[in-house]
């Protein structure tokens, strides 16, 4: 009977579904708590994998060389999340570890929040609030989104979900990507400029990529004094793509107006300055855990473990490099294996 060691506290918070379906599938289910995990752990959690068959995972858990080699059993690494930068996929190929993430599966949570956030710091709406409930009622100030340039930068899953939301409010929407959507890009009038061209343009940009060597500090300060001093920064995306320590040099300095985020360098975030500036909104890395997404996320890491070990080929499988080696059968719909 395979055995699923859930590695977060989080997975099945909502709704006891997710982990009923393991468990009416046939397998064993051991629920742990290492939603923040430090280097220090690593020797602990080598201890804790062993004899599971899948761990569940979040994007930011560290499933490095380490915890991976050391493992006696694992043939599965199931990340909840879109965000796999915690796995080491170069390892889990060297072991033989199949590795799948869930694209999308919170896309609509996220790109509510980004909408959300540029409202919220450009209308100035947590400002007002806090200052309501010290008894300030100070009526004006604020920006309207009404008919602005959006900068999107990332076109992925959220950044069109984005584009869409936006149209309602009659913005110019301009963008920045290394994948071209020639489609999509017609449909909405959305044209490709580059990250110098579109910081200067826009009135609000909001960043939807994922974290890695090319991403890691992208929006740094030479960049940011590129963006107009009317200008809002939305980050719903990871913490390290934007350097904090310059981000609150343009806060501070006027450079740029505002900012909205959702995710920060560390996490709990640590740079308390900048988060008690008073023209940053800041929410704790929640913009992809609406209650409809954390159960969207849950159930389709469930379906993946369950497809894996019935022996077909589960969908979104980010290193496809180990499915050469194994006899697995395409499911009836269509697999979307990722490179």
């Amino acid at each position: 009977m395979p055995k699923v060691l859930i590695m977060t506290k989080k997975f099945a918070d909502l709704s006891r579904e997710p982990v009923q379906t393991l468990e009416q599938a046939g397998f064993t289910v051991e629920e742990k708590d290492y939603d923040r995990v430090s280097p220090a752990q690593e020797d602990e959690i080598c201890r804790v994998i062993q004899g599971a068959d899948a761990i569940i995972v979040t994007a930011m858990f560290p499933a490095t060389r380490k915890i991976i080699m050391s493992a006696d059993r694992l043939k599965m690494i199931a990340i909840r999340s879109a965000g796999f930068e915690g796995s080491d996929l170069k390892a889990a190929i060297e072991k033989g570890v199949v590795v799948t993430h869930n694209p999308g599966s919170n896309a609509s949570s996220v790109a509510d929040m980004a909408i959300g956030l540029m409202l919220a710091v450009s209308k100035q709406i947590a400002k007002k609030d806090r200052e309501m409930r010290k008894g300030i009622y100070n009526r004006g100030g604020g920006e309207d989104l009404f008919r602005k340039t959006i900068g999107i930068i990332g076109l992925g899953n959220i950044g069109k979900k984005v584009a869409q939301r936006l149209q309602g409010f009659e913005v110019e929407t301009i963008a920045n990507d290394i994948v071209d959507y020639p489609k999509f890009q017609k449909k909405y009038n959305i044209p490709y400029y580059s990250k110098e061209e579109l910081l200067q343009m826009a009135d609000y940009v909001t960043i939807h990529v994922p974290l890695d060597d090319s991403t890691r500090l992208m929006i740094r300060e030479e960049r940011l004094k590129l963006m107009k001093p009317t200008a809002f920064l939305i980050n719903t995306a990871r913490g390290e793509v934007v350097d904090e320590q310059a981000l609150y040099k343009a806060l501070t300095n006027g450079w740029i107006a505002g900012a909205g985020l959702d995710v920060f360098n560390e996490e709990p975030p640590k740079f308390r300055a900048l988060i008690e500036l008073e023209n940053v909104v800041c929410t704790p890395h929640s913009a992809g855990l609406s209650r409809q997404a954390s159960y969207s996320m849950a159930m389709e890491t469930v379906k993946k473990i369950i497809a894996f070990f019935e022996g077909k080929v589960p969908e979104n499988v980010l290193n496809p490099e180990v499915l050469k080696g194994l006899n697995l059968k395409a499911q009836s719909e269509e697999v979307k294996v990722q490179n």
